[in-house]
């Protein structure tokens, strides 16, 4: 008999593949898609990360192949009693606190040495980030709404330092 699958063990890739497997059976594929569609402004989650994971909750136990379909032989996944389980239990632990990893602020942190002109590409980059927010469109349900609602305000707020930066770089 397999030993339950603790909260510990899982990443936040998995957490996320769980979530959407537990909506409805997905392929990896579906998982990324929708993950584009919902979960990308506060959650990135590439292929090279996704598929080791769902092969991980698999051997946890807590999914497993439903079918294989399409030309390509694509695995679709179904959560089981034990995944639900553990996904339910998940939910109603307190988050951790969220870390913010941004490469482009980091790369402003370290880019005092350039001139203003050389800074201002890095905020045109965050710039474009978030107007990219603003065109996302999830699903529509009253929670993809409110993860959208959530997206928008962080948008209009990254734009707003955005112009604020660019006054303080160009003096203006």
């Amino acid at each position: 008999m397999r030993k339950p699958a603790e909260p510990s063990q899982l990443t936040a890739t998995a957490w996320t593949a769980l979530g959407f497997i537990a909506m409805q059976p997905r392929t990896g594929y579906d998982i990324k898609q929708a993950t584009g569609h919902i979960v990308d402004t506060f959650w990135g989650v590439s292929y090279a990360q996704l598929y080791p994971q769902l092969k991980n909750l698999q051997a946890l136990g807590l999914i497993e192949a439903d079918a294989v379909t399409g030309p390509r032989g694509q695995t679709v996944w179904r959560i089981t009693d034990e995944g639900r389980r553990v996904l339910f239990r998940w939910l109603g632990d307190p988050p951790t606190p969220p870390q913010l990893r941004d490469e482009a602020l980091l790369k402003i942190l370290f880019a005092e040495a350039l001139s203003p002109e050389d800074l201002l590409p890095l905020i045109a980059a965050k710039r474009r980030e978030f107007e990219g927010w603003l065109a996302l469109n999830g699903g529509t349900s009253a929670v993809s709404l409110l993860l959208r609602e959530y997206a928008v305000g962080q948008a209009r707020a990254g734009l707003a330092w955005c112009d604020a930066a660019e006054k303080h770089i160009t003096g203006t």
